[in-house]
């Protein structure tokens, strides 16, 4: 009788556990956090010039930029970017808008994005006659690392213009690290 009394509890006890569990719903860990609110994307890029090379700040870049900004759902992000660029004839610092759509596949760890930076290049030199206007769209993948954090790796193409001038073209690569803090 013991023995038949000890099974039935185990058996309530397993059953309430198991239907606890089931009740809940535990977010997967390759699910980057899609709550409304702050963002930081911070990347480093860069890349060489395309077609004509041979005018200043046509040859190459590399820079470092961050995004400051709102995930407005699962998937888009708007922000404001700064950062530092460093070309074979100096530095400009970018002052941009930024939007980026994402689309998460739920159950992966990756997910596709598109990206789009405009903005203007910004000279400390020659009281700024060589401030310059650029855009930057970028395609690329997503990997989430945790809830709060994932890594991206991009690739595109950097197109900055001078007023007066032909626009200069780079082949743009960017990786960085997306953070979406939890609320």
């Amino acid at each position: 009788m013991k023995s038949l009394i000890s099974l039935i509890v185990l058996a309530a006890l397993t059953a309430g556990l198991s239907g606890q569990g089931a009740k809940r719903r535990f977010p997967s860990s390759s699910d980057l956090n899609p709550l409304r609110g702050y963002v930081n994307i911070t990347e480093l890029g860069g890349g060489p010039g395309l077609a004509v090379t041979s005018v200043p700040y046509s040859k190459y870049y590399f820079g470092l930029t961050t995004v400051n900004g709102y995930q407005i759902n699962q998937y888009l992000i708007a922000g404001a970017g700064l950062g530092f660029h460093l070309y074979n004839e100096g530095w400009l610092l970018p002052l941009y808008a930024s939007g980026r759509f994402t689309y998460p596949i739920h159950g992966s760890k990756i997910s596709p994005y598109a990206n789009g930076d405009a903005g203007i290049l910004i000279s400390f030199g020659n009281s700024g006659d060589d401030n310059r206007l650029f855009v930057n769209p970028v395609l690329g993948a997503r990997y989430t690392i945790s809830p709060v954090m994932a890594a991206d790796l991009g690739i595109g193409i950097f197109t900055q213009k001078l007023p007066g001038a032909k626009r200069d073209s780079f082949l743009n690569f960017r990786s960085g690290i997306v953070f979406i803090p939890k609320r």
